[in-house]
């Protein structure tokens, strides 16, 4: 247990003990606090000093030889007890950067564990496996919406499921046909059609040479 010693008025020494759960914080405090006693005991110890110098210099003066020694004696026993003072105040200032380096070390490692265990945590809550799981779903998410963004984007087809495409071209054949029936008919009663029609061999429902027919009957006609 650290204690600090210091001189009352009466002679006699007082000590200061510290609890024993003090924080180092107070503990550094305590320890500037007694070098600072030590330090106001050195100086009232040199003031003795130079008075039982002065003393002893006079009491020689004035034949009082034994007087002069006795001030010489408690003269050297005061220079005794200052410079025990002095390696008090080593001790007492080496305890309190010792400890002043430890409490910042302490306070460093204290710290670092924090911020260990706190890595510690995140790296838990967001584990690899996690992190994993939630990119797979970033990218399953995204491919749904490409798929959705791609069946939007489809023409749609309104007649689609109604009719069926070989049944619309052969309707559209004979379509054709009633159309060039019709400008034959015409050209018998007398109209001649301003453009003489073109048919493609095959289409309507005619052979080649039916076609050929036709189509030499209405150059005559539109001569």
């Amino acid at each position: 247990m650290l204690a600090c010693f210091g001189m009352n008025p009466f002679g006699k020494n007082k000590y200061y003990d510290e609890p024993a759960t003090q924080k180092p914080e107070d503990t550094i405090v305590h320890l500037r606090e007694c070098i600072d006693t030590q330090e106001k005991r050195e100086k009232h110890l040199g003031h003795k000093i130079d008075l039982m110098a002065k003393e002893a210099k006079v009491k020689m003066a004035s034949g009082d030889k034994k007087g002069a020694l006795n001030a010489m004696k408690r003269r050297k026993l005061y220079q005794s007890e200052q410079e025990k003072i002095s390696n008090v105040k080593m001790t007492l200032e080496a305890q309190a950067f010792n400890l002043e380096s430890a409490s910042s070390t302490a306070q460093a490692f204290q710290a670092m564990n924090a911020g260990n265990k706190t890595m510690k945590k995140i790296r838990t809550e967001v584990g690899i496996d996690q992190v994993d799981d939630v990119m797979d779903d970033i990218q399953e998410e995204m491919q749904m919406a490409n798929e959705v963004n791609q069946a939007i984007g489809q023409a749609v087809d309104p007649t689609m499921g109604m009719v069926d495409d070989d049944d619309l071209l052969a309707e559209l054949q004979a379509m054709d046909a009633m159309d060039l029936e019709q400008q034959f008919d015409e050209a018998q009663i007398g109209k001649v059609p301003n453009k003489p029609l073109k048919t493609k061999p095959g289409k309507a429902g005619l052979s080649v040479k039916e076609a050929q027919d036709l189509n030499r009957l209405q150059a005559e006609l539109a001569m």
